[in-house]
Parts: C-alpha cells; structure tokens; sequence
C-alpha cells in the first residue's frame, strides 16, 4: 500500500493553506494518520501550470500509489470540499505562480471532456466529518485552475494505465493567518479541524482499500 497526498505551493501571496497543512500532517501527524505514515508520501507541487503534468507523471511513477489526494485551497470555502469530477478545461482567472493564465486551453489534448473520481464511497465521508462537528460537502465544479488540472492530470494518468489507483482532491478553507493578513471578509476553518479532518478522510481511505485486499 502506498499513498500520495499532495499540496500546492504559494501563488501570490506568500502562504497557501493546502501546503501549510499537508506540511503540517508530515511534520506532526495526528493520531489517525500516525499508524499510517508508512504508507504515506507527502509532496508540495508547483504552481506552474505548464510545468505540472511533468511533475505529476515522475512523482506517480516513482511512488506508485494505490491512493492519491489533492489538497488545494479555496478561498470563500466554509467547508471541506470533496470533489466529484475533474474537467479537461484550464481557463485561469487569476495568474499562476510563473505567470500565466491560459484562457481556455485543455489540460490534455485529444483527452476526454472529464473524469470521476475514484475514491471508496466518497458521499459517506461527508456525514463522517459531519459526525465530527466539521463542515464538509460534496462539490461538482472543481474549477480551472490548477486545483482541477493537477486532479484531471492524476485521474487522466490512472485512466490511461488502466491502474485501480483512488484518486479524490479536497479543497480546503483558508487559515485564519490569511484572513488577519490578506482576505479580512474571507470565510476560514482553523488548522486543527483541517487537520482533523484530512487526516479522517485519508485514513478511512486507506482502512477500506484495505480492507478491500484483504479479501481478495
């Protein structure tokens, strides 16, 4: 068993949540994920729309996961946000770290229009998390940035290699850090619930895939 959970680096500001907690769940793991962190490969991408897929291909081939996570912030969010479905569209309001912002371009050409995730039961992790007094939904537009690129790349990768790998993506709320410092009207969700909840979708992930082996 080998897991891929993987955040973004800052854009423009300085601090992007999705690595502040994926770093913090490597550095110190909660209690749910410390019996797994053998399994775990932890990995902060890039901001660079041209230059992800390249990323995305070496780092699957090296950690040939059988479950994979995106992490990725979304300002505005109250809740945890578990994706549906990546669509092969990249239409970037706002720039990317290296500056660019492609207007309407596939992220793969001659590949299909969209993708469904792939995670174990996926609607019950929302009432998991609800059980736990922390927000959460189920969302059906992951946006074009690159939250949505690097999740179609990981879809688009298990679909062409006909892998049984799980692959989801989870935008998370801003921290309260950002809100005091660049976004004051900015809905936000503390670390530690973040945390927390990461940390219950991934592990219960990696329990059914389990179990899953197990029986066979």
């Amino acid at each position: 068993m080998r897991v891929l959970i993987t955040g973004f680096e800052p854009n423009d500001d300085g601090l992007n949540a999705s690595e502040s907690v994926v770093v913090s769940l490597r550095d110190n793991p909660t209690q749910e994920l410390s019996q797994y962190l053998h399994y775990i490969d932890f990995k902060i991408m890039p901001g660079n729309t041209n230059g992800l897929r390249q990323v995305v291909d070496e780092t699957l081939k090296v950690v040939s996961p059988d479950l994979c996570i995106g992490i990725g912030q979304a300002r505005g969010y109250n809740r945890i946000a578990l994706e549906r479905m990546a669509k092969n569209l990249r239409y970037f309001v706002t720039l990317d770290r290296a500056g660019n912002a492609p207007k309407g371009e596939k992220v793969v050409p001659n590949a299909p229009i969209a993708y469904w995730n792939s995670l174990l039961e996926q609607d019950s992790l929302v009432s998991l998390l609800e059980s736990r007094n922390i927000p959460a939904r189920i969302s059906n537009d992951c946006g074009t940035h690159l939250c949505n690129q690097i999740f179609y790349h990981f879809l688009h990768w298990r679909e062409t290699r006909k892998s049984d790998m799980k692959v989801g993506f989870v935008h998370i709320p801003v921290l309260p850090e950002q809100v005091i410092k660049y976004w004051a009207e900015s809905p936000f969700m503390p670390m530690e619930m973040t945390r927390q909840a990461l940390s219950l979708i991934i592990s219960r992930q990696i329990q059914m895939i389990n179990s899953k082996l197990s029986a066979v």
